[in-house]
């Protein structure tokens, strides 16, 4: 009947539209957040701390350790699985509420929302470095990595996502250079601004 087609139609523009809706928000490879959702969940975290100066979060940059020697040596498509299966011992890593997402590539950030101190941050670091290690098996291959991980912390009064992300990227980069499988932080001294591993 005209009234079932129409229904019909309906539902498929809506499944349509939600799917749009779905891809701008969400990596493709891994289904996790992309970095325009992570940003916003991060803007909303930035604000939440302006209002309540007890609200502590942590943001994580992640590189995983060694990618491109397994991307050329074994092939694109078993490097996008093993993004895939780091993606969800990311989020086996994770409290409910935290944020994983992927940026691009083998980078991934972490929002850890309402934390108490930085120990909370590297425990997190410490669980994912426990999950990476465990083999993966792919295509009879057995893969072991690691990452190397930098951490800022919401203490410093950030007032953009994008400079918290920053600092956590740049500590991720020291990190790597202190021969990777490890974490950094990026820590604040008055004006001056320092790292430690």
């Amino acid at each position: 009947t005209r009234l079932t087609r129409s229904q019909t139609h309906v539902t498929h523009r809506r499944l349509a539209e939600e799917q749009l809706a779905h891809r701008a928000l969400y990596d493709p490879l891994t289904n996790l957040p992309n970095r325009a959702l992570f940003l916003d969940r991060l803007r909303h975290a930035v604000r939440r701390g302006h209002r309540n100066a007890n609200y502590l979060f942590a943001v994580l940059c992640l590189d995983v350790d060694r990618f491109k020697r397994i991307n050329d040596s074994l092939g694109h498509g078993v490097g996008d699985r093993l993004l895939g299966m780091v993606a969800r011992r990311l989020e086996l890593s994770l409290r409910q509420g935290d944020t994983v997402a992927r940026l691009g590539g083998d980078e991934f950030t972490i929002l850890l929302d309402d934390i108490h101190s930085i120990v909370d941050a590297t425990h997190v670091a410490d669980r994912i470095q426990e999950e990476l290690a465990k083999s993966f098996q792919l295509n009879g291959h057995e893969i072991a990595t690691s990452a190397s991980i930098g951490i800022a912390l919401s203490a410093t009064g950030y007032e953009r996502p994008e400079d918290i992300v920053r600092d956590a990227d740049t500590a991720m980069y020291r990190a790597k250079a202190l021969g990777k499988a490890r974490h950094a932080l990026y820590i604040a001294v008055s004006a001056s601004r320092t790292m430690s591993s």
